[in-house]
C-alpha cells in the first residue's frame, strides 16, 4: 500500500514513530509536511529536512502563515497537488481539521484526481465558525472517505452532519514503551501531576484532596504556567507548600527521571466551555512507566483510562481524596493499577498498536472504495 499523510505534526521527526511503524508493516509511507516548524517551547522557527527517515520519505511543501501548532496556515496548492500526481497514493490521511484551510485544499485536490481520503479530526468541543469555514468542514467531510476522531467527542461532533461516514477512534500519535520499569523505595504515597499549570488542570482540586489524606503523602509538580503563582500561595494557605516539589517544565529525559519516584499520577482536570481533555498523554506515559493514574471524568480521560486506572467525577475532591486514601493504605493496589495500565498501553498505545489500528482501517477503506 502507498500512503501520504499530511500534518504539521510530523515536520518534528520525534513525532514520526507512528510512520515508522506503518513502513515496518510493508506500507510505503509519504509525509507531507510544511517546510518550517516552530519546535514546542521556542518561537524560532527552523526548516524541515527533506528524505528519508526510517522508511518514510519527508516531503516539505511551502506554507503561507503561521507555522505554529495552533495556526491555521495556508499549503501551498500547486506542490500538493503535484505530490499527489507524481506519488500517487492509494489512500490519503489529512492530520489538520477539516475545517482548516488546509484540509479544505488537500481534499479538494485529492477529489480532483480521486484519490480517496481519510480526515483525522482533535476538535472535542463544539465551535463557533463562519459561513465559508462551515461550508469548506462540510465539503471535506462529505468527500471523505473515512473519518479518524482522536476521541469519542470529537467523533460525535464531526459526524453530526455525517452519520454514515466510516469511523474510527484512534490516538494521532503513540506512547514510548519503556522496557522495563524502575521504581526508587521511598515512605508514603507519592503523587505526581505533569501537565500545564492553567486552571483547566484542576492542580487545585489535588491540593485540595491531599490535605485530606491522613499518613505522609508528597505532591510532585512537573510543569509551569501561568497559574503557578496562584497555585503556590494556595499551597501555602493549606499548610502543604513542605510537601509539594515544584520541578518545572522539564524535557523528556527529565520526566523519565521522575517516573521511577512516583506511585500515582493524578490528572484531576475541569471542562470549561472552551477548554476539554483532548488526550491526557501525561497520563499514557505515567501508564507506560507502570504508574497507578487518577484522573477525573473529563474529556477523554474516562475513554483512555479504560480498566487501566480509576476516574472520579469532575470537581469532587471528596471523591479524589477517597481515592488516594485508599491508595496510600493499600500500595498493592498501586502496583496493580501499574501494572493494568502498563499493559493497556501496549495493547492500544504505542507506535506500533496505533500503527495497527491504522492500518486496519485504511485496509477497510479501500476495500470499500474499490
Amino acid at each position: 500500500m502507498r500512503a501520504l499523510i499530511v500534518s504539521r505534526v510530523y515536520a518534528d521527526p520525534s513525532a514520526r514513530g507512528k510512520l515508522r511503524a506503518l513502513a515496518g508493516l510493508e506500507v510505503a509511507v509519504a509525509a507531507a509536511v510544511p517546510d518550517r516548524w516552530v519546535p514546542a517551547g521556542l518561537d524560532r522557527e527552523q526548516q524541515t529536512n527533506w528524505g528519508q527517515d526510517g522508511g518514510v520519505r519527508t516531503v516539505p511543501v511551502p506554507i503561507r502563515g503561521n507555522a505554529s501548532a495552533d495556526a491555521d496556515p495556508y499549503w501551498h496548492a500547486r506542490t500538493v497537488r503535484g505530490l499527489l500526481t507524481d506519488y500517487r497514493p492509494d489512500l490519503l490521511q489529512i492530520e489538520e481539521e477539516p475545517g482548516s484551510n488546509g484540509a479544505a485544499a488537500i481534499a479538494r485536490a485529492a477529489r480532483r484526481l480521486k484519490i480517496p481520503y481519510v480526515l483525522l479530526t482533535r476538535e472535542s468541543l463544539p465551535v463557533s465558525r463562519g459561513t465559508l469555514a462551515a461550508l469548506r468542514r462540510n465539503r471535506a467531510l462529505a468527500g471523505a472517505a473515512g473519518l479518524v476522531s482522536v476521541n469519542q467527542h470529537a467523533g460525535r461532533l464531526a459526524l453530526r452532519g455525517h452519520p454514515s461516514l466510516p469511523h474510527r477512534t484512534i490516538p494521532q500519535l503513540g506512547v514510548p514503551l519503556p522496557l522495563s520499569v524502575e521504581r526508587r523505595p521511598h515512605t508514603g504515597l507519592a503523587i505526581g501531576f505533569v501537565g500545564r499549570l492553567i486552571p483547566e488542570k484542576g492542580l487545585d482540586l489535588l491540593f485540595r484532596a491531599a490535605v485530606k489524606l491522613v499518613g505522609r503523602w508528597t505532591v510532585t509538580v512537573v510543569g509551569t504556567g501561568p497559574a503557578q503563582e496562584e497555585l503556590e500561595g494556595l499551597a501555602e494557605r493549606l499548610g502543604i507548600a513542605g510537601r509539594v516539589t515544584w520541578l518545572g517544565a522539564l524535557p523528556r529525559s527529565g520526566v523519565d527521571q521522575v517516573w521511577p519516584s512516583l506511585d500515582v499520577v493524578v490528572a484531576p482536570s475541569r471542562t470549561t466551555a472552551r477548554w476539554i481533555e483532548i488526550m491526557p498523554r501525561a497520563a499514557l506515559e505515567a501508564m507506560a512507566h507502570g504508574i497507578a493514574v487518577v484522573g477525573s471524568a473529563a474529556g477523554a480521560i474516562p475513554e483512555t483510562l479504560g480498566d487501566g486506572g480509576i476516574v472520579v467525577p469532575e470537581e469532587d475532591v471528596a471523591a479524589l481524596a477517597e481515592v488516594l486514601q485508599r491508595l496510600h493504605d493499600q500500595p498493592e493496589e498501586h502496583a496493580r493499577l501499574g501494572a493494568a495500565g502498563r499493559r493497556l498501553v501496549m495493547d492500544a498505545y504505542t507506535d506500533a498498536a496505533v500503527a495497527r489500528r491504522t492500518l486496519e482501517f485504511w485496509h477497510e477503506i479501500i476495500r470499500a472504495t474499490a
